[in-house]
């Protein structure tokens, strides 16, 4: 099947990946949320602020781990494709890693008597998933070691070492800042669903069937989710949900041999992240804060914006940087 072909099955799996997310998540939302396994447990000794349990309190309440809906419409729709096209797509198998790392997380913060795993575990495990991805991409030959620049219609050809230590960077922040980002109704799944259509637009002019595949897929799933999740939420996508969609965009864009692009695509993401960076290094050598909240979207609900108005901020910041992305390609 060529990309120019193969359009009706695209939306076939996108459809697919959609009525799987939204059924999975009527039924968990209906009945299995009424379990204490997907609410956070009352007792855990949570790292976050308090200033930041007071903003959400009203949240409490609301179930957690819907991410679990992204991995089934993920697995579900790989399972089809691989019966349809007579090939396994390892690269998506690979991905479910992310959704495991962030279950794992999910399910400490509300069975255990702690905030999940640690910042260091989850570098780690994070870290051990690029590596996996790396010697995936390298040993499969399905991509090369030569990395497409930004607008300048150019690429470099770099060492395998280093193409391997800046898949395991990029993994490692676009997960990360996807996750850090997933802290107000429909932010992270709004950025992410606007992302994979920038990448399924890249994937079909570069001729990448199964990153257009994986683009199509994942766009469902986020709509899915997101009709639950944008605000007031009914649920959250918790990490198990959030790893999967930071680390699938960094896997989908090296795959294109496209790794430069995150930084544009997911700079919303990634200021994020580096809003906490930068407080939590002015608490330690100044012991002052920058921000009144940080990651910066609390910030901003302190400043008494409202959750949709930074949802409609963000999202069209990020619009606005996939079309200078598609520019550049």
């Amino acid at each position: 099947m060529d990309c120019g072909g193969s359009g009706m099955m695209m939306i076939l799996y996108f459809a697919i990946s959609l009525l799987v997310t939204v059924a999975f998540l009527k039924l968990f939302i209906d009945r299995l949320s009424k379990t204490r396994l997907f609410r956070r447990a009352e007792h855990v000794d949570s790292n976050k602020k308090s200033c930041i349990q007071e903003l959400h309190k009203h949240k409490a309440a609301t179930p957690t781990m819907g991410g679990l809906a992204i991995n089934l419409a993920l697995l579900l729709s790989t399972v089809v494709y691989s019966i349809w096209a007579g090939e396994i797509i390892w690269m998506n198998v690979f991905l479910l890693l992310f959704g495991l790392m962030g279950f794992i997380d999910d399910y400490i913060k509300v069975k255990k008597t702690r905030d999940g795993v640690t910042p260091k575990e989850k570098l780690v495990g994070l870290g051990l998933i690029g590596i996996m991805m790396a010697v995936y991409f390298i040993a499969s030959g399905q991509i090369d070691t030569e990395i497409m620049l930004p607008f300048i219609s150019g690429s470099i050809e770099i060492h395998p070492w280093l193409y391997g230590a800046l898949t395991v960077f990029l993994i490692v922040l676009s997960s990360n800042s996807v996750n850090i980002t997933d802290g107000v109704d429909g932010l992270a799944l709004g950025i992410c669903a606007i992302v994979f259509v920038f990448i399924g637009v890249a994937a079909y002019q570069l001729g990448a069937q199964h990153v257009l595949f994986g683009a199509f897929v994942m766009e469902g799933a986020c709509l899915g989710t997101l009709f639950f999740n944008r605000h007031p939420a009914r649920i959250f996508m918790g990490d198990t949900g959030s790893l999967l969609l930071g680390g699938t965009i960094a896997v989908f864009l090296l795959a294109l041999n496209m790794p430069l692009w995150i930084i544009l695509v997911l700079c919303v993401c990634i200021f994020e992240a580096v809003s906490v960076i930068i407080q939590l290094t002015s608490l330690r050598y100044r012991h002052k804060k920058v921000f009144k909240i940080a990651p910066f979207h609390h910030h901003l609900e302190k400043s008494e914006w409202t959750e949709t108005a930074i949802v409609r901020t963000f999202c069209g910041i990020t619009a606005a940087a996939c079309v200078i992305a598609y520019l550049g390609i």
